[in-house]
């Protein structure tokens, strides 16, 4: 049993499934779409007996061999260059393949005139082969790239990696590390030619396929934005932790706990996600009894617990040290230093620095917040209403579907603009939030069923502050008469009381259900 129950999901484009994978790729394996396209190609082989040992590392006769498929398969004229390697003897079954790739440049001998084929290929090296290959074939590369973590400034391999990255063709882990000494498997291999086979099919790029499994496929649903594609959408059940299964907080945690958080279940006491910086780290609430807390997680295969701070507030969402108190008209921010706390509220409100609106004094019932997430530069803070404010009343204000979407100003404090966002029905609500990138503020919605990401446009918006619009009395709740921003739905996935939202990657978001759920994106947000 795995000590915190970690669920992922690919959306995927409808297509028909018709070649059998080898017997020993499970359908729902990541790899299984490239790996079915490059066998169907004839670019990588299966084994006696109809497998294909995804697992097993690849060495730099395998790389000729392969490429040099790839290349018999590719628009590019036949250029071979006669080689004399010390450890290749001219019966070698990997020369053709060698020779095809030292006489199309993407790959070259040892200073000592050895080509050492049985050496292990390192994600280093295929990064510097197919960023040539990929650059011979004329695929155009993205003006920027995030940058590995792990990825030293100066190394050999550095332009290739930023650019294979930024493809997708070697994608990051979901801890934003690229792992460039570590041997490349053939899944991995296959992952990467599917994705170059993508990126160079005239007009009609190559789609991510997937077979149905059992169980597992829901109905897609017309996208509400425009640009969205039709899509399925394949999730495993996520599912309670067993009897005794649960995993106590003190087992992950690397910090000192207090004595009456050591035995809190993880699965049972956290209850929100918040963003973090650098990726594949997110804030996290918990609540334990009658306590409450927030400590910063670091995501991994097994979850480490890197912070905690006990509170006396009733924190409802947090994120990077701003925490959004129970009720609706408080936000805490807490100094991780020094433990101080300072308190922003509605304009007008005693014992707090103003901040939010004054209609939030009135309209937020508790229970019902959505999120707070800072920006890169730390100079912002958004926060947003789960569902719509209870103004004139929640009878009237139960159909409705605007929400409240705050901007304030950090330097100095203060309310910087407040948008009006639409939920995609009456009865959704706004569940997480995280601003990963300047214009890049990504709301996670759930409407009791289906949890749906979307990505917002915060230019395209008319800014109600310290407009007409700005009161109980003028029912924006009721009449969404101004432009409210743009939104494009970037994720759907079926789940049944997610809470937060933490983004680990361009294409991997976390939430909380019962436990952390990671959910990947079909494609990169940027």
């Amino acid at each position: 049993m795995p000590l915190m129950r970690i669920v992922s999901f690919v959306t995927v484009f409808v297509t028909v499934w018709s070649l059998a994978l080898p017997v020993d790729v499970p359908g729902d394996h990541w790899a299984a779409p490239a790996v079915e396209e490059v066998v169907k190609r004839g670019w990588l082989q299966g084994y006696p007996g109809g497998t294909f040992r995804g697992e097993v590392a690849l060495d730099r006769y395998q790389l000729a061999t392969t490429l040099a498929r790839v290349l018999a398969d590719s628009p590019l004229p036949i250029r071979e260059a006669e080689v004399r390697f010390k450890d290749v003897k001219p019966n070698h079954w990997a020369l053709p393949g060698i020779r095809r790739m030292v006489g199309e440049g993407l790959v070259q001998g040892f200073p000592d005139q050895t080509y050492r084929g049985a050496s292990v290929l390192t994600r280093y090296q295929l990064a510097v082969v197919l960023d040539k290959l990929a650059q011979n074939l004329g695929v155009v590369f993205p003006a920027k790239a995030m940058r590995p973590g792990d990825l030293p400034s100066g190394h050999w391999a550095e332009a290739a990696v930023l650019r294979m990255t930024a493809l997708e063709v070697l994608p990051l882990g979901s801890d934003g590390l690229f792992r460039g000494s570590e041997p490349v498997s053939r899944y991995q291999m296959a992952r990467a030619l599917w994705r170059i086979g993508q990126l160079t099919s005239a007009g009609n790029p190559v789609q991510i396929s997937s077979p149905p499994a059992a169980g597992t496929v829901q109905q897609a649903r017309s996208a509400p934005a425009a640009g969205n594609v039709e899509a399925l959408t394949r999730v495993q059940a996520v599912q309670p932790p067993e009897a005794g299964q649960s995993t106590p907080l003190a087992a992950v945690s690397g910090v000192a706990l207090p004595a009456e958080w050591a035995e809190a279940a993880l699965e049972a006491s956290l209850v929100h996600l918040g963003q973090a910086r650098p990726f594949g780290r997110a804030w996290a609430t918990f609540k334990h009894h009658n306590r409450q807390a927030i400590g910063l997680l670091r995501l991994e295969e097994k979850p480490v617990l890197e912070a905690f701070y006990p509170l006396n507030e009733a924190v409802s969402v947090a994120s990077e040290g701003w925490a959004w108190l129970e009720g609706g008209q408080k936000l805490m921010h807490l100094d991780l230093k020094s433990q101080a706390a300072r308190y922003f509220g509605p304009i007008g409100q005693r014992e707090a620095r103003e901040a939010l609106p004054p209609v939030f004094a009135a309209g937020v019932e508790q229970g019902l917040l959505g999120g707070v997430a800072l920006d890169e530069s730390r100079n912002y803070l958004a926060l947003i209403n789960g569902r719509p404010l209870c103004l004139p009343d929640c009878s009237k204000a139960a159909g409705s579907v605007v929400l409240r979407l705050v901007l304030l100003g950090l330097n100095p404090d203060g309310l910087f603009a407040e948008y009006a966002y639409l939920l995609e029905a009456p009865g959704s609500r706004v569940v997480g939030l995280a601003w990963p990138k300047p214009r890049l503020l990504l709301v996670h919605e759930h409407d009791g069923k289906t949890s749906r990401i979307f990505a917002v446009d915060l230019n395209e918006a008319d800014d109600l502050a310290f407009t007409e619009w700005d009161s109980p009395e003028a029912g924006l709740e009721l009449r969404p008469q101004v432009k409210p921003v743009v939104k494009k739905l970037v994720l759907e996935a079926p789940l049944e009381h997610p809470s937060g939202l933490a983004i680990l990657s361009p294409t991997e978001v976390a939430t909380v259900q019962k436990g952390l759920v990671r959910l990947r994106l079909e494609k990169p947000l940027w």
